[in-house]
């Protein structure tokens, strides 16, 4: 039977497809309800994650500024206790370690910020001390609390507890470029710093500076007199608290002129340099000369009380030693050396021609890739070789009159100081520097040069050339102690001496003399830059400053609260 000719077959079919409509429809709308639901609470939810992720950070952060801050404060109150103290005391009295951070929270320690939002605050409490010759450290327990906002609703507080960490370390006079115990020539004639000085380093005076014109001083200068001398345009000097003299006499102080500090003593011992280029295991009182004994046994010499012989020695430990022919101590000389030429050969060996009066020299060559130091003896004329460690210091009982390294070549100084070459020249008199000396590959090296002469003074010699170059650290504690220039006012303007290193000197050598408007007019202008690759010569003397270190704050636990 056809069901479709059946009166209404098509209306039954069209009820079940409007239903079957309806069923889809109600199904995707459930669906689609369904989708932004959970869409909406995934975003809700999402939003209260980040809002309170957020609120964390920014409680952290909180934290961190309160830490820094604490760090700035200790750094800048140890600072200023190091500028007005010195000698081997604690830099903080065990009265002041219990206040050096102020009781409490304060207004330092405590910190907001609206971006991120925050509200932070700490509080320091003494924990304990370790002090040495070398080295001072304070430790304080922190706690830090800090609350993070995002928004109307989003805030999360943490608290932070550690140690935060006050220390400074014994300096050296290699910190300074220049150094003056007196800031006057040695015959305590005025001495002045003119348009034609330029200095890039640490500048300290236990004296009075004087200033004439503009010269430039890139780093902190100090002084421990509360004045300063200015030169007034060549009329009646002024003495002024102050760093310049209207318009007249206007130096550059890009690092500030600190004046009325305390005063840091030159080095007081001059033998121990002498003891380590004698070596072990020589004993000696600290400030108390080796004997003539003593000398002679590190020098391999037969017993006696008398004075070595004038000559040039490397004590080691002989053939019989344990073990045997090592170097000892460094290279000793007895007597003056009239030359001693620094060079480099084509191998990159150190190497030292030492001369004494009108005798051949004798020659040290130092091949630090085998471990060997070669002396060549002009005397007996015997070459020995050496094993051990270079040696690292040389030191005449006596004077150097002629120090230098290689002739120029086409103008230009070949290096005296090889690459890996550490040395410090010490003498009991002047040193006198008669050529460059310069390092090899000075930006890149590991090289560097001190010339300390305990009883006299380091002088630019007559014979030095024009616009003189000298890479070292200088040191002249004698009773005229200098470091200055033969015959500078004199002659021809000599053009520049430019200075890598330092100059720490009892009294402050002429290197010039000036015309009406501060231009040279004879002698050298000063360049004077502090070697800033962070290297000592060895046997440097250290100072009786203690140079505070930067704060560093270690967290001993972390938590939300």
């Amino acid at each position: 039977m056809d069901l479709s000719t059946c009166p209404g077959g098509d209306r039954h079919q069209r009820g079940f497809a409007l239903i079957a409509a309806l069923l889809v429809l109600m199904l995707t709308a459930i669906l689609a309800i369904t989708y932004f639901t959970v869409t909406t609470g995934e975003r809700a939810q999402s939003a209260n994650v980040h809002v309170a992720r957020n609120s964390l950070y920014a409680a952290d952060a909180g934290v961190r500024t309160v830490e820094q801050a604490l760090a700035n404060y200790g750094k800048a109150k140890l600072d200023s206790l190091a500028n007005f103290q010195s000698g081997t005391n604690p830099l903080i009295s065990v009265a002041g370690r219990r206040v050096f951070f102020p009781t409490g929270a304060w207004p330092g320690s405590i910190v907001s910020c609206t971006n991120p939002v925050f509200d932070a605050s700490g509080t320091v409490t003494f924990l304990d001390s370790t002090l040495s010759d070398s080295a001072q450290a304070y430790d304080y327990l922190f706690t830090i609390n800090s609350t993070g906002t995002r928004g109307t609703y989003g805030k999360r507080m943490v608290q932070s507890q550690g140690i935060l960490r006050v220390s400074a370390s014994r300096g050296s006079f290699a910190d300074y470029l220049l150094f003056t115990q007196f800031h006057t020539m040695p015959d305590n004639s005025a001495i002045w710093f003119t348009s034609s000085s330029s200095f890039d380093g640490r500048m300290h005076t236990n004296g009075e500076f004087r200033f004439a014109y503009k010269p430039v001083f890139q780093d902190l200068a100090s002084s421990v007199n509360s004045k300063a001398w200015f030169y007034n345009g060549g009329g009646t000097a002024k003495e002024l608290a102050a760093d310049k003299n209207g318009t007249i006499d206007v130096p550059s102080f890009f690092g500030g002129f600190n004046r009325g500090v305390a005063n840091i003593a030159l080095p007081a011992d001059p033998y121990n340099q002498q003891n380590a280029a004698l070596g072990p295991p020589l004993s000696y009182t600290s400030g108390t000369a080796p004997t003539n004994a003593q000398i002679r046994t590190q020098l391999g010499l037969t017993a006696g009380s008398t004075a070595p012989p004038t000559d040039v020695y490397l004590p080691n430990t002989g053939p019989t030693g344990s073990p045997p022919n090592t170097l000892i101590g460094g290279i000793y000389v007895q007597g003056d050396l009239s030359q001693c030429l620094m060079k480099v050969d084509a191998s990159g060996n150190q190497v030292y021609v030492l001369k004494q009066g009108t005798s051949s020299p004798d020659t040290i060559r130092v091949n630090r890739s085998a471990g060997t130091t070669t002396f060549y003896n002009a005397g007996t004329g015997i070459t020995k070789t050496y094993a051990g460690d270079p040696p690292r210091i040389l030191f005449a009982n006596g004077a150097v009159n002629d120090l230098r390294g290689p002739d120029r070549v086409s103008g230009v100084p070949p290096p005296a100081l090889a690459n890996g070459t550490e040395l410090l020249v010490a003498t009991t008199g002047d040193i006198v520097v008669q050529r460059d000396v310069t390092c090899q590959d000075y930006d890149t090296g590991n090289n560097v040069l001190g010339l300390f002469s305990s009883g006299g003074s380091v002088r630019v010699g007559t014979g030095a050339p024009a616009n003189m170059n000298l890479d070292a650290f200088i040191m002249a504690t004698g009773s005229d102690g200098a470091f200055e220039v033969d015959s500078y006012d004199s002659g021809s303007p000599r053009g520049t001496f430019h200075l890598r290193g330092g100059a720490v000197t009892k009294y402050y050598g002429a290197f010039f003399t000036f015309n009406d408007d501060g231009t040279l007019k004879t002698g050298y202008a000063r360049d004077f830059h502090y070697d800033r690759r962070g290297r000592v010569p060895p046997y440097y003397p250290t100072s009786p400053r203690m140079n505070p270190d930067v704060p560093i704050a270690r967290t001993l636990s972390w938590k939300e609260l």
